[in-house]
C-alpha cells in the first residue's frame, strides 16, 4: 500500500497523471526547418503526376484534405483523385494521390519508423504482395512500400523521417468497370514521380505558409 501511494505522488509531482510530464516539449521536436502547412493540398507538389493524369476536383462534401493541431501531434494531408489522360470508360479506374506530413512534438518517431515499414511485409494475403526497400537521399531515412495486386501494381508509397517530422506519398488505385482499360504507369515511373514530387513538397515545406494566420504553436 505504501509503495501505491509513493508511485502515486511521485507522478502527481512530476506531472504525468495530467499530461504534464517532463517529457520533451514541442519547442525541443527537431523538425529540420519544416513547417506547418494546414492546406497539404495546396502545399504538396503533384506536377509528375499530372503528367500522367488529369486532377479530379473534389465536391464540396467530401474534401480533398485536412490538418489538425494538437499539444502532441500535428498533422496535415491531402488526398487526390485522378483519372488516367485520355480516358473514356464510363467507370474508370479511381485513382489517388495522397500526401501526410506529421510533426511529432512530444515524442520521436526514430525508433519505430523503420519497423512501421517493414509491418507492410506481413499484411500480404493471397495475391496481394508487400516490399519494402530503403532509399537514399531524403531525409534521415525513407523506404519505398510497393503492393503488388498479382502481377500488377496496386501502391506505391514513399516514406521519409527527417529528425521529427515523418511524410508520406502514395499512390494507389481501385478498379473501374469491365470497360475499363486502365493500365497503371511502370513501377519504374511511378518511382520516379513519387521521388520528384516529394523532393519538391519537402522543399515547399521548408518556407512559411503564406495562408496561415499567426499562431502561438512553437511547432509552427
Amino acid at each position: 500500500m505504501l509503495a501505491s501511494v509513493t508511485w502515486a505522488g511521485s507522478l502527481m509531482a512530476t506531472g504525468a497523471l495530467d499530461g504534464k510530464g517532463s517529457g520533451p516539449s514541442a519547442s525541443e521536436a527537431d523538425f529540420q526547418g519544416y513547417r506547418f502547412h494546414h492546406d497539404m493540398c495546396e502545399t504538396a507538389k503533384i506536377k509528375s503526376f499530372l503528367a500522367e493524369y488529369e486532377l479530379s476536383e473534389p465536391s464540396n462534401d467530401e474534401p480533398d484534405g485536412y490538418s489538425s493541431r494538437q499539444k502532441g501531434l500535428n498533422v496535415s494531408q491531402c488526398s487526390r483523385t485522378l483519372l488516367q489522360r485520355g480516358e473514356t470508360s464510363s467507370t474508370p479506374a479511381t485513382t489517388y494521390v495522397s500526401t501526410t506530413v506529421r510533426w511529432h512534438k512530444r515524442s520521436d518517431p526514430t525508433g519505430e519508423f523503420a519497423s512501421e515499414q517493414r509491418t507492410w511485409k506481413d499484411q500480404g494475403s493471397g495475391s496481394y504482395k508487400y516490399t519494402v526497400t530503403p532509399v537514399g537521399g531524403f531525409g534521415d531515412e525513407a523506404y519505398l512500400v510497393r503492393e503488388q495486386r498479382g502481377s500488377t501494381l496496386g501502391s506505391a508509397t514513399l516514406a521519409v523521417r527527417a529528425g521529427w517530422l515523418t511524410y508520406e506519398m502514395r499512390w494507389s488505385w481501385f478498379a473501374g468497370g469491365p470497360d475499363e482499360k486502365f493500365k497503371p504507369p511502370t513501377p519504374a515511373t511511378l518511382v520516379r514521380m513519387l521521388k520528384t514530387d516529394t523532393r519538391a513538397t519537402l522543399a515547399a515545406l521548408k518556407k512559411p505558409d503564406s495562408k496561415q494566420p499567426p499562431t502561438r504553436d512553437p511547432a509552427a
